[in-house]
C-alpha cells in the first residue's frame, strides 16, 4: 500500500494536537450565538461551527473573536499535521504495511513502533505528544473509544483520577479558557 502525504497528513489529524481546533461554539462567548442561530443544528462532525460562520456577521463581537481564535488554532494545527506527515511519510510505509488508514491507526502504528523509525519521524512524535499533554492518556485509557459526539472526553473525565499532571493541568486550562 502507498502512503501519499496527504493520506498520511489525514490519519495523522488525530494525533496532532486537535484541541486546537476545538469548536468555537462550546465556548460561552458563543453559547448565546449558537441558541439563537443554531439551536436545530444537530451537534457533531462540526454542523454548530459551520453554522456560526455562515452567521459571522451577525454573530456578537465576543463569538466572531473566538470563532477567529479557532480559525487561527486550527491553521496552526494543520501546519503541525503536514510537518508530522512529511517526517514519517517513509517510515510509515515501511513500518505500518497493512494498516487500514482511518481513526489514527497509522499515526498509532508510528508511535507504538517510535524506537524503529526515522529521527525526523521520532522528533515528530515527541512534538506532537508535548504539544498536547493528554494524548499518551487517551491512548492509554480511550485507545479502543470511537471518536465523536463527545465519547473520548466523556472517557477522559471517567479516568480523571488516573490521568497525568500534565493532562490535568491542560484539561483546567481548556475548561477556563471556555469560561
Amino acid at each position: 500500500m502507498k502512503i501519499t502525504i496527504a493520506t498520511l497528513a489525514i490519519l495523522a489529524a488525530s494525533y496532532v494536537s486537535v484541541a486546537a481546533a476545538q469548536p468555537a461554539e462550546r465556548g460561552s462567548a458563543c453559547r448565546p450565538d449558537v441558541e439563537k442561530f443554531c439551536k436545530d443544528v444537530k451537534p457533531g462532525k462540526g454542523a454548530v461551527a459551520r453554522c456560526l460562520v455562515q452567521h459571522e456577521s451577525e454573530l456578537s463581537p465576543a463569538c466572531r473573536e473566538s470563532v477567529a481564535q479557532g480559525r487561527q488554532r486550527a491553521a496552526q494545527a494543520r501546519q503541525r499535521v503536514e510537518a508530522f506527515a512529511e517526517a514519517c511519510k517513509a517510515d510509515a510505509e515501511k513500518l505500518c504495511q497493512g494498516i487500514r488508514p482511518g481513526q489514527g491507526r497509522i499515526a498509532n502504528c508510528l508511535i507504538e513502533k517510535k524506537d524503529q523509525v526515522s529521527p525526523g519521524c521520532r522528533q515528530a512524535i515527541a512534538e506532537g505528544e508535548r504539544r498536547h499533554p493528554c494524548y499518551a492518556d487517551t491512548q492509554r485509557f480511550c485507545k479502543d473509544v470511537k471518536p465523536g459526539e463527545g465519547r473520548v472526553a466523556a472517557c477522559m473525565k471517567q479516568n480523571g483520577g488516573q490521568l497525568s499532571a500534565a493532562c490535568k493541568a491542560r484539561i483546567e486550562q481548556e475548561r477556563k479558557r471556555r469560561q
